[in-house]
């Protein structure tokens, strides 16, 4: 199979590829159930595979997902976020939960 680098930064190269261990998404029964994942320093992009859409932000702090204003990722898709680095040079938190009281993985690989 063969695939194709659509301009990704990293994808292919030297700079890295560092999957992670696959967590469980809690359950949007209650936003404390969010999952809080700490990306290494230096991390530009993380690609995410969930099996459950999730609602998720970006923070330096463990900061709980908002469903009325944080974005969403659909389930059963393979995308490629850039870590914003702009938050500070301190810990950058990918935080996210499930849209819905069904739990499920979530692979994450740093880039």
């Amino acid at each position: 199979m063969a695939y194709k680098n659509f301009g990704m930064a990293g994808i292919g190269s030297v700079a890295g590829w560092s999957v992670q261990s696959a967590a469980t998404t809690g359950s949007s029964a209650n936003v404390t159930n969010t999952i809080h994942k700490q990306v290494t320093n230096g991390t530009s992009m993380i690609g995410v595979y969930s099996a459950v859409k999730l609602y998720f932000n970006f923070s330096t702090t463990t900061t709980d997902v908002n469903a009325s204003n944080d974005l969403v990722l659909d389930k059963d898709t393979l995308i490629f976020l850039t870590v914003p680095l702009s938050l500070g040079p301190d810990s950058i938190y990918f935080n996210h939960n499930s849209t819905s009281t069904t739990t499920g993985a979530v692979r994450i690989v740093e880039i």
